[in-house]
């Protein structure tokens, strides 16, 4: 797989053998990208191995690529869950769907992780209700945001929460600083809010009674507000941010991106000398669901294979260190000193 980063190279360890529940028809393409993403994510994690959900066309495609049968099992699931649908119907219905299937996997401890690149809506809904919540905390979905080379921010809430209260934001405060702490290895997470300005009395009510909730806690290390030109600067090391901004925040940072790809003759040349490969969007493929009872993780609907591929390894890897487990010893000890 050409264009790929060094650092997944470091998978290629001796560890113990990790399950992932794939949903294999969400997406903006259908099951297209998903026999490539198997096969190179196959390839990266070595100790990988998938529960793959989908129509009978994906299991033809994959065994006509020749994927390794000992590595993956295929479970036929007919339905596929349309990105907009309502959660009441989400809920009451669509039981054979791949999306609802691979999240039971985990629940029934089949699989360690599930990854989804179907609409964030459904899938948000189907973790909360079969896999529960831990504790009073707020589920986020949470990104690596690359901050120079090897160099990562998290941010949070990007999409899971259609509307968020400040306690919402604190919630979100306090799984980040865990998730940094835990799968970044940061030992005092510097937490921002992202606002309009820096100045202490910028922003709406919303920011401003976060700002006071998260700088109350003496168990996060608040650095006060971060605009959204600095996301990529490395200025702190979790932003928080409300389920709707920081969407919009993401997908215009992806739309820049994409804008520099799609550049053509000499503008390609020297749109790739402006940005740099740290830079390029698929390589952070793959949002975390925290706050949640199991691993899931969120692919980009439009994702192709390489970018599928590595939020199918993202998954595994919060598996091998046990970050599901560790957040909720975590959340367990912070959230009960409320």
């Amino acid at each position: 797989m050409s264009g790929l980063p060094d650092a997944p190279l470091t998978y290629m360890t001796k560890q113990k053998e990790i399950v992932v529940a794939i949903d294999g028809t969400g997406g903006d393409r259908g099951f297209l990208p998903v026999v490539n993403a198997v096969r190179f994510a196959l390839a990266l994690y070595p100790s990988l191995k998938l529960i793959i959900f989908g129509p009978s066309d994906l299991s033809s495609a994959l065994a006509k690529a020749g994927v390794d049968a000992k590595r993956y099992e295929f479970r036929l699931a007919s339905q596929n869950i349309p990105q907009d649908e309502d959660p009441k119907e989400v809920l009451s219905g669509y039981r054979k769907s791949a999306m609802r299937l691979a999240v039971e996997a985990v629940k029934n401890g089949e699989a360690h992780a599930v990854v989804s690149g179907g609409g964030t809506g459904p899938f948000v809904v189907l973790c909360r209700h079969i896999l529960g919540t831990i504790g009073r905390v707020r589920p986020a979905l949470c990104a690596r945001m690359p901050s120079g080379p090897n160099h990562f921010t998290l941010m949070l809430d990007l999409g899971a929460n259609a509307s968020s209260s400040a306690e919402d934001l604190y919630d979100f405060a306090i799984l980040g600083n865990a998730a940094a702490k835990l799968y970044q290895g940061i030992s005092d997470p510097r937490i921002a809010v992202l606002n309009v300005g820096t100045e202490a009395g910028k922003g709406n009510r919303l920011i401003q009674e976060a700002k006071e909730l998260i700088r109350a806690d003496h168990n996060l290390l608040f650095e006060g507000f971060v605009e959204a030109n600095r996301i990529f600067c490395g200025d702190c090391d979790v932003i928080v941010t409300d389920g709707f901004t920081g969407n919009v925040a993401l997908k215009a940072a992806e739309g820049v991106a994409s804008i520099f790809a799609k550049s053509s003759g000499i503008k390609r040349f020297f749109a790739k000398l402006a940005c740099p490969d740290w830079l390029t969007p698929w390589q952070y493929n793959g949002s975390l669901l925290l706050g949640v009872n199991g691993i899931a993780v969120k692919s980009h609907a439009s994702a192709g294979d390489e970018a599928l591929a590595v939020a199918m390894v993202e998954a595994a890897k919060a598996a091998q260190c046990d970050l599901y487990e560790l957040m909720k010893e975590e959340l367990e000890r912070t959230v009960s000193k409320r």
